[in-house]
Formats: C-alpha cells, sequence, structure tokens
C-alpha cells in the first residue's frame, strides 16, 4: 500500500518532466557565430598603424639597349595598417658585373693609346621617394598587391675600363673620359620609376618575398653614347618587418 501511494505520488512529476526532457534532445545545437563586416573590420584594426620594413632585391633591366643586373634596397614604413608604403628606395647598374661595352669611334684622325673605336663599359643608379598604395586581394589574402611610383634622381655614365684606364700622359682618366665624349661622358635627370609588385605571405610573419616588373623614365638623360636611358626592369626581392 504505502509503495503504491509513493508510486501515485511520483507520477505527476514524471508526467511533467518527460515533455521538457524531449525538448532538450529535440533542441538543434547553435550555428557557430558568422564572420561579419563588423568582425572583419575588427580583425583588420589588430594590424598596426605604423610598422618599419626593409627590402633586399635584384633587378634585371633592359636599359640603354643592353641587358644588366644589380642591386637594390629599400626602407621605410607601412603606413595606414597596411595599405601604403612610404620608403626611399633605389637600385643600381654596376659596371664591373655588367661586362658589356659600348662602342665609341672617334673622330678621324684622334686615338686613344693606338685605338681608333673605344669600348667603354656603364654604370649608374637610380635612388628617391617611393610611394606605393598596397592591397590584399579578396579570397587569396595571402598575395598582396601593390603600385610603387618612385620619384627621384637618376644619373648614368660610360667610363674606360681595364688597360685603358692608364692614361697616356699621366692625367686623371674622367678628364679623358670628358674629353673623348665631348664632355658628355654622363648624364642624369628626374628619375620616374613606375611598377607592379606582387608580394606573398610565408610562415614567419616578418618575412614577405616579392616580384615585379618596372619601367623607369630619366628625365633630361643626355649622353654621347646614348640619349636616353629609360626602359623595362623585373624585380624579385624580401622584405623584413611587421607586416
Amino acid at each position: 500500500m504505502t509503495a503504491r501511494r509513493a508510486l501515485s505520488a511520483l507520477l505527476p512529476l514524471l508526467l511533467l518532466a518527460a515533455p521538457a526532457r524531449l525538448e532538450a534532445q529535440e533542441a538543434p545545437p547553435s550555428a557557430p557565430p558568422s564572420t561579419t563586416p563588423a568582425d572583419a573590420a575588427a580583425s583588420a584594426a589588430e594590424a598596426p598603424f605604423a610598422a618599419p620594413f626593409v627590402g633586399l632585391d635584384w633587378r634585371v633591366m633592359r636599359l640603354a639597349g643592353h641587358t644588366s643586373h644589380g642591386p637594390g634596397f629599400q626602407v621605410g614604413a607601412l603606413l595606414f595598417r597596411g595599405h601604403l608604403k612610404v620608403r626611399v628606395a633605389g637600385f643600381a647598374r654596376p659596371g664591373p658585373i655588367n661586362p658589356a661595352t659600348f662602342e665609341h669611334t672617334l673622330p678621324d684622325g684622334e686615338t686613344y693609346r693606338g685605338q681608333g673605336t673605344l669600348a667603354l663599359r656603364s654604370d649608374g643608379s637610380v635612388v628617391g621617394l617611393l610611394l606605393a598604395p598596397r592591397f590584399e586581394i579578396p579570397g587569396a589574402r595571402w598575395m598582396a598587391v601593390e603600385l610603387p611610383l618612385l620619384v627621384g634622381w637618376g644619373a648614368f655614365g660610360f667610363y674606360l675600363h681595364d688597360e685603358d684606364r692608364e692614361t697616356p700622359d699621366g692625367r686623371r682618366v674622367s678628364e679623358w673620359e670628358n674629353e673623348l665624349l665631348d664632355g658628355a661622358d654622363s648624364g642624369a635627370g628626374l628619375a620616374l620609376d613606375v611598377g607592379l609588385r606582387v608580394s606573398f605571405r610565408t610562415p614567419l610573419p616578418w618575412l614577405r618575398p616579392y616580384v615585379g616588373v618596372h619601367h623607369l623614365w630619366v628625365v633630361g638623360y643626355d649622353a654621347t653614347l646614348r640619349g636616353s636611358y629609360d626602359g623595362f626592369s623585373g624585380v624579385a626581392g624580401i622584405e623584413l618587418g611587421g607586416f
């Protein structure tokens, strides 16, 4: 009798608890929070407003009608949370590692060390301030595109090399180069270098390799052997900094 009374008392409680348990079992799992534009903006805000970086690269250039190569550099800051690069940059065309020569025929009756035709090497460099808008590609955030514009100064010249640098009368070789090339053994002018670069994210957050293509204009350049030192170049390098 006692057991029957206890069962009668528990039966209403069991009937009340069953629907609650059924609802708990049938409730679908909660969906993970979706990414919203606000979340993306908050993620972008985590990037520093300004971060320093340095870069080293190597260029292959088609300048003055010859293919040559040489080193480049850049030192600056990444601003506006990665959307603009401001840097001092430059590149060089060293003569010793570019053995190609440029021929110059002397006027009739003139010779230098018994030669009527000279083979001269060329060297020069460009340096200036470079601005580069930068943006990541949607759907490929491991890759960033830059549109660099360098405004600065460029100077390239031509010079005697090897045994020809031993002048017949002991004067400085620069004096002879100036005379042999009619006072225009080199040229200089305003340098404008524009390009397109693509950099790539790596497992190391402070290291990014990049490749690009550029075109150089040296406005006002004029030398005896070349009236222009404009041309295209390709570049590959690495950057170190706070990306």
